[in-house]
């Protein structure tokens, strides 16, 4: 009898990773978009980003951060790359660098004024109320991009840019599919910027023509706020959140109270089959008990009977 030849018989496993082997990565990488505005000098804030992202790789990490941070006066857009632990590893980490800017330039705010309290005690003048101090004022998340198969930027770096301006007017109380159409010009603007960035490892966009094509890829100042006030886009502080959360499920008569009970079907199992050829539903465990229960309530009651005789 001839045996059968050896089958290079392959799992899913097998195949995906030979995949991450030929592509060079080691888990599933992520490609997100999300920009802001911000409140700090241009160098600064790239200094903070720039610290959030070496934390990050300095650890332990399956896909390093990569991408392309562009700051305006006072907005950016942030196209980063990485796997999903990565990036949101980056994300906790900037709001936790947000937190401990706050509360350093709070003390130095208390110092100030307990410093100058003298003086407007002196003068008779009134304390003027201090609004919140944050370094980033609003928040938005574009798009994310899940399990891509090829990285667009070999490292993180970060340019200055000075935007063209939008002509015509937005109005952000339009139907969602005007806001959508928004988000799309936008997205096509950062694909071609990326584009850019894969020609020219020096990207620049200061010192340039504005029939520049590298400044027509911009967004625009306009534009940024106006998806920032969009009510249809998501924020980036929630998605941050809800990525380490995990909410207990909420069964459907915990959230209904009372039951409809005008929906359910309580005689399911009590129908009366004529049909010979079709089986009978079976007895549920409850009515056999109920069942058992009742004939020993009939023998209580005859035996009572039976004494009392």
């Amino acid at each position: 009898m001839t045996l059968l030849p050896d089958l290079d018989v392959k799992s899913v496993l097998n195949v995906v990773e030979e995949n991450f082997e030929r592509l060079g990565l080691k888990a599933y990488a992520i490609h997100m978009i999300y920009i802001g505005e911000h409140v700090l000098p241009k160098e600064q804030l790239i200094k903070h980003f720039q610290a959030t992202v070496n934390d990050v790789n300095s650890g332990y990490w399956d896909i390093k951060v990569r991408g392309l941070l562009i700051v305006y006066d006072s907005y950016f857009i942030h196209i980063i790359e990485g796997s999903e632990d990565t990036v949101h590893r980056h994300l906790r980490f900037l709001f936790e660098r947000e937190a401990k800017w706050i509360k350093e330039n709070s003390q130095k705010d208390v110092r100030v004024e307990d410093e100058k309290e003298g003086l407007t005690v002196i003068l008779g003048e009134e304390k003027a109320a201090k609004g919140e101090i944050n370094m980033f004022k609003r928040l938005k998340m574009l798009t994310v991009y899940h399990s891509i198969q090829t990285l667009i930027f070999e490292d993180w770096r970060a340019v200055t840019a000075r935007p063209p301006s939008l002509i015509g007017t937005l109005d952000i109380h339009g139907s969602i599919s005007e806001h959508m159409e928004q988000l799309r010009i936008c997205l096509d603007k950062t694909k071609r910027i990326c584009l850019h960035a894969q020609a020219d490892q020096n990207l620049v966009f200061e010192g340039l023509s504005a029939v520049d094509p590298k400044i027509e890829a911009l967004p625009e100042v306009a534009l940024l706020d106006y998806l920032l006030q969009s009510q249809h886009i998501l924020d980036l502080r929630y998605v941050a959140h809800m990525h380490r959360r995990v909410d207990d499920y909420a069964f459907y008569f915990e959230n209904v109270w009372p039951l409809p009970t005008h929906f359910t079907p309580r005689l399911l199992y009590k129908l009366k089959i004529d049909d010979s050829f079709v089986e009978p539903l079976p007895v549920m465990p409850w009515e056999l008990v109920k069942k058992e229960v009742e004939e020993e309530e009939r023998e209580e009651r005859q035996s009572d009977t039976s004494s009392s005789d």
